[in-house]
């Protein structure tokens, strides 16, 4: 399956352009006659489809437009997901179609799994469950790199891909995912090989498709190894490639003999520029082996910004995604990233040593 569309969720107005475009000719003069003589019979949904490739499915995602298709339904009052009322414009409402949107805030783990319609004369109950996903997180499940889907209802996922690149850029890469466990609000799939940025579309076999947030990097400087022409480099300390990793296989181990000791990132003449204005965040795992909690300076360009600390916290991991924005004034950003520090924070009063684990570490557009 070709992918090319790499939105998940669609502006409302936009679609009923669309949906008014494609039905214009053949629902005007439906809609004038429903509004002379409507039918006295109860209401019958007899398909929903979603509204982009018009094909019926059994499951909606959360704040997209779907076609419901049926008879009797233009006297309705009523459109429920899962209990949740989403309201209608009766513009779009004739006797055999309805143009609807599942609103934000429709719950969509539910018993019920039902779009539920009411009109004048009677209401009409369609088995038709929700999807909606919230956010993923990173583990090491069984050695294995892994990604974990929250959100729901994922009862029915059957396939999960990782998407790179587009077909109208020649360079689109679909990679399937091996799926590992599956629950109600959770997937967890096994991150396929060579996969360094991609979005993760989910499918269920109940006809629904949904994509992630971009996963991965960018520009990675380091996940299991350096980015071509990037060095380490420090003082008052020693760097070393350690097997102690937040994922993948290898980290990079920095330990601090002094107080103001630094670990250092520069770019060789083979690396690719590293444009400030080209990336939103930069993202990093740090796992701080030390008994209490410390503070890292985070510096660009042999610190030249604003001084910046982030907390670490004692024997565990923690994901930093920091915007790339918080560094430096508005218009004083530099044009290019030549190097990276990270430093202790002596003035916090503690002499250490300091012993700590970076992973992951790269640039999010």
């Amino acid at each position: 399956m070709k992918i090319k569309n790499k939105l998940t969720k669609f502006p409302f107005l936009l679609i009923m352009v669309i949906s008014l475009g494609l039905f214009y000719t053949s629902c005007e003069n439906e809609f004038a006659v429903d509004k002379i003589s409507l039918s006295t019979d109860p209401p019958v949904i007899k398909s929903v489809s979603e509204a982009r490739e018009d094909a019926p499915v059994q499951q909606g995602v959360v704040e997209n437009i779907y076609y419901i298709r049926g008879e009797n339904l233009g006297s309705v009052t009523s459109i429920q997901y899962n209990g949740f009322e989403a309201g209608f414009n009766p513009v779009y409402v004739s006797e055999n179609f309805i143009i609807s949107k599942i609103p934000e805030g429709a719950p969509y783990i539910s018993d019920s799994n039902t779009l539920r319609l009411e009109t004048l004369n009677g209401v009409a109950n369609y088995d038709f469950s929700l999807l909606a996903l919230e956010e993923f997180t990173e583990e090491i499940i069984d050695g294995k790199s892994a990604v974990i889907l929250h959100g729901g209802d994922f009862t029915d996922v059957n396939r999960v891909l990782f998407v790179s690149g587009t077909e109208e850029t020649g360079d689109l890469v679909e990679r399937e995912a091996t799926i590992m466990s599956v629950s109600q609000s959770q997937v967890a799939v096994e991150v396929p090989a060579g996969v360094v940025q991609a979005f993760i579309y989910v499918f269920t076999s109940r006809g629904a498709v949904i994509q992630s947030a971009s996963y991965g990097f960018n520009y990675p400087l380091f996940t299991d190894e350096f980015s071509p022409g990037w060095e380490m480099g420090g003082w008052d300390g020693d760097n070393a490639l350690s097997s102690s990793i937040a994922l993948g296989s290898t980290s990079i181990e920095r330990f601090a003999t002094a107080n103001w000791g630094g670990l250092t990132f520069t770019p060789g003449d083979e690396s690719e520029d590293l444009i400030w204005s080209d990336y939103r965040t930069v993202s990093f795992q740090i796992y701080s082996a030390n008994s209490s909690t410390k503070r890292l300076k985070v510096a660009w360009n042999d610190f030249s910004n604003a001084e910046f600390y982030i907390t670490l916290v004692p024997n565990q991991w923690t994901k930093f995604v920091l915007p790339m924005s918080g560094f430096y004034p508005a218009g004083t950003a530099p044009e290019k990233i030549t190097r990276i520090d990270f430093q202790m924070a002596a003035e916090d009063g503690d002499s250490g040593p300091y012993l700590y684990y970076l992973d992951q570490f790269g640039f999010i557009q």
